[in-house]
């Protein structure tokens, strides 16, 4: 598969816009477009804010619309929500008079009258007259869902009246429980001057851009709504592209009937210390379930015979420890002499800062020639200048930072998510970097891939151990190319996160419960 086949291409304002002309020449492709457009979004935000509590029957909506195509795909899902929870309120704040729409936004506009009520905001609305409608509008009990609908693509700034009005009130109402943003936030341009809307989540309503990537505050996450725009091989000018759901197809096809665990991989994982075993054990644990067939563990001999209590289904190998109570590099012999049976290698959850383990990574680095992932403690500096040591001819290296980690081996002085730099960096060490955050970036020094997949509920401790052990597990497997196998763990991780915080929330759950729900996303039940 190449990243065509399982991602979404990154294009700027102007070749979104230049796509939707070539695709959208007659208004009835337009107008199917919008009617795709707002039953994506309106499906996508009842999911979304489950993470929240579940959706009451009296949902209570607030859309903002503006003349153009935007206003127009936050009415149909009005429509659409109305449809699904007829007890639903929806009040429209509308900035333009309504024969000013736009045609189509005209027409959803018509579908919906006599069922929502609607005011008028004049130009010369006031902070304190907009705040008395909106608690008017809602008795008093605030939205539950707030859509914005007001610019597109065509926005130019400055923002004016009544929309900059509307925004900054909107901005400030305390009573509404998710944002919502249609394509992009209105009044988001990229510079860090000016006021946009601030959203929870933006849905990019059938192309992505290049701004969705750009991590600004106000964009939330991002949802690409697909409308079908890249069902043929849309070729495009860029070396970004979004993730899609797509990735994890083989995952879920029947696996062949004459089979056996070797034909599945067998994983190395090399990590732990005395006074840290708990990042090894959840890299294990999450190997476990990658779908992998074998995973031996090398962990501190103190600690491996109660670790292999909890996770028997793993072969866990003691490894002699130092005074400090981390692996011995004396000990290597261990792992080199069994490297025949492997087929890939994690090191790093759980190692502990020293020198010694180190030089237990160096070593790694430079001898083993399998795919090999440094994760956590293996991030090291030093490590990474081996890089310039390992044989060509050896298997890829996948480093796993989070911004910190980027910081320090990257010799940063400042966080920095530029693709530039990500770029330069992948390509400099010859390594595929999996830099972690909300919009996780995937980068093999030609490409960057972003995952949107995941949200706050992986704001925890542990969550990068599950991370590593889903990487290792699928590189083991050796079914795909390197750059694949991680986009796979990574959007896998992301969507059982989803999946975690959709039934438990995103606050009182535990790391490792996401573990639960692996099989939940495999298996369509997400």
């Amino acid at each position: 598969m190449n990243a065509h086949t399982f991602s979404y291409p990154l294009l700027n304002c102007e070749q979104a816009k230049a796509l939707e002309r070539r695709l959208l020449t007659e208004p009835s492709a337009e107008w199917a477009a919008m009617q795709a457009a707002g039953r994506g979004i309106a499906q996508q935000v009842v999911r979304d804010y489950a993470e929240l509590r579940p959706v009451p029957e009296h949902l209570r909506v607030l859309a903002l619309v503006g003349k153009g195509h935007n206003g127009g795909d936050a009415l149909l899902c009005c429509g659409h929500l109305l449809a699904e929870f007829p007890r639903a309120k929806v009040t429209l704040l509308i900035a333009c008079e309504p024969a000013e729409m736009r045609p189509l936004t005209q027409r959803a506009y018509a579908e919906l009258e006599g069922r929502v009520l609607v005011h008028r905001v004049a130009a010369e609305s006031g902070q304190t007259d907009l705040h008395s409608l909106l608690e008017e509008g809602s008795e008093q009990h605030g939205y539950d869902i707030c859509l914005d609908g007001l610019l597109g693509l065509a926005f130019q700034p400055p923002l004016r009246q009544p929309i900059c009005g509307l925004i900054e009130a909107i901005n400030r109402y305390p009573k509404i429980a998710l944002r919502a943003a249609v394509d992009l936030p209105s009044g988001l341009t990229g510079n860090c001057e000016g006021i946009a809307f601030r959203a929870d989540f933006s849905y990019a309503t059938g192309v992505p851009k290049t701004l969705h990537r750009s991590g600004l505050p106000e964009l939330g996450r991002v949802r690409l709504i697909d409308l079908g725009f890249f069902a043929e091989d849309t070729r495009a000018e860029t070396n970004e592209f979004l993730l899609s759901e797509q990735v994890l197809t083989p995952l879920r096809e029947l696996r062949g009937a004459h089979v056996d665990k070797r034909s599945f991989g067998h994983l190395y994982i090399v990590g732990g210390s005395a006074f840290m075993p708990g990042a090894l054990l959840m890299a294990v644990q999450s190997a476990i379930r990658s779908g992998v067939g074998l995973v031996t563990a090398f962990a501190p001999a103190s600690l491996a015979s109660s670790l292999a209590a909890q996770v028997p289904e793993a072969m866990w190998v003691p490894w002699p420890e130092t005074s400090n109570g981390t692996l011995d590099p004396r000990a290597m012999p261990l792992l080199i002499e069994r490297l025949g049976k492997a087929t890939a290698l994690l090191i790093g959850p759980g190692m502990g800062r020293d020198r010694y383990s180190e030089r237990i990574a160096q070593e790694i680095i430079q001898r083993v020639d399998l795919p090999v992932v440094c994760d956590a403690d293996a991030l090291r500096q030093r490590v990474l200048a081996g890089m310039l040591k390992r044989s060509a001819q050896f298997g890829p290296v996948i480093l796993t930072p989070h911004m910190g980690e980027y910081m320090r081996i990257a010799k940063l002085a400042a966080a920095d998510d530029s693709v530039s730099t990500l770029l330069d960096f992948s390509r400099s060490y010859r390594v595929l970097t999996v830099l972690k955050g909300p919009l996780t970036r995937i980068c093999d020094g030609e490409t960057v891939l972003y995952n949107s997949f995941g949200g706050p509920v992986l704001s925890r401790g542990g969550s990068g151990d599950l991370l590593a052990g889903l990487i290792g597990g699928m590189l083991a497997q050796g079914t795909t190319c390197a750059r694949e196998s991680v986009a796979r763990a990574v959007v896998l991780h992301g969507l059982a996160a989803e999946c975690l915080a959709r039934t438990q929330g995103q606050v009182a759950v535990r790391t490792t419960q996401l573990l639960d729900f692996l099989s939940t996303v495999l298996r369509g039940e997400s």
